[in-house]
């Protein structure tokens, strides 16, 4: 699955484990990189995507909005969907935006993620 990082915030979740948090990379395709060692204490890992990086942080409660997510620019919409429910994502459908297809999915710890394929830009 090709993935362009657009501008991300801040997402909440629950305290997941490393193994967690590595499934998370593995199911979005985004290979995992080694974070700065002055970051070795704190909980989290680091994702390759595209030109960009998604840092994931395992802390119990980030108190934010529930509108708050990221998004992923990726490159086929129903086969990313489709590798994603299998590994049991939750998905809700986004307001329509013209030329573009797009949805929301809810990781295991309850972040929002955007998923957005723009034909346009190919």
């Amino acid at each position: 699955m090709g993935v362009l990082l657009r501008p991300a915030r801040s997402a909440k979740a629950k305290q997941p484990s490393a193994a967690e948090l590595r499934e998370y990379g593995t199911a979005l395709g985004l290979p995992e990189i080694t974070r700065p060692v002055a970051l070795s204490e704190r909980e989290g890992l680091w994702f390759a995507a595209g030109e960009g990086q998604v840092h994931l942080s395992a802390q119990a409660d980030l108190a934010l909005h529930g509108r708050r997510h990221f998004a992923l620019e990726i490159d086929d919409l129903e086969t990313s969907r489709a590798k994603l429910a299998r590994h049991g994502a939750r998905f809700e459908e986004a307001t329509p935006i013209p030329g573009w297809r797009r949805c929301y999915v809810f990781d295991p710890f309850g972040n929002k993620i955007e998923l957005d394929e723009i034909p346009a830009r190919r």
